[in-house]
């Protein structure tokens, strides 16, 4: 798969880095907003979009819009350490297909993008 990490932490980019790359996906990272933007306007399509929820420029649901924009059928995991009731209330009516809580494991990302992928 072509996936596209966006969080404002770089640890966390890296980690989704290395773990999607040594399963063989092709991942893109970035740490701003405005860039991953950028890329998903003219670089190649992606199947899936990773991303945080709080973030200083746009936070996760605003990104997701415009993502959605470029690419309507993009499957989304967004990930939080603000899991509130509210929160994943609004995940689930915007259409986000994941959920992944921070702090997180290498093994709950990856089943959480395997669900999201399987998702009518």
């Amino acid at each position: 798969m072509n996936i596209v990490v966006v969080d404002d932490e770089p640890t966390i980019v890296q980690m989704c880095l290395k773990v999607l790359g040594e399963q063989g996906h092709t991942v893109h990272g970035f740490s701003s907003t405005r860039e991953a933007l950028a890329h998903l306007t003219s670089g190649p399509p992606a199947d899936l979009l990773i991303v945080d929820y709080k973030m200083p420029e746009l936070n996760g649901f605003e990104f997701i819009e415009r993502a959605w924009v470029l690419h309507p059928k993009l499957r989304v995991v967004m990930i939080t350490a603000h899991g509130t009731q509210e929160l994943l209330g609004h995940a689930a009516e915007t259409g986000v297909h994941g959920l992944v809580l921070k702090p997180f494991t290498p093994s709950e990302l990856s089943r959480t993008i395997k669900s999201a992928m399987e998702k009518p």
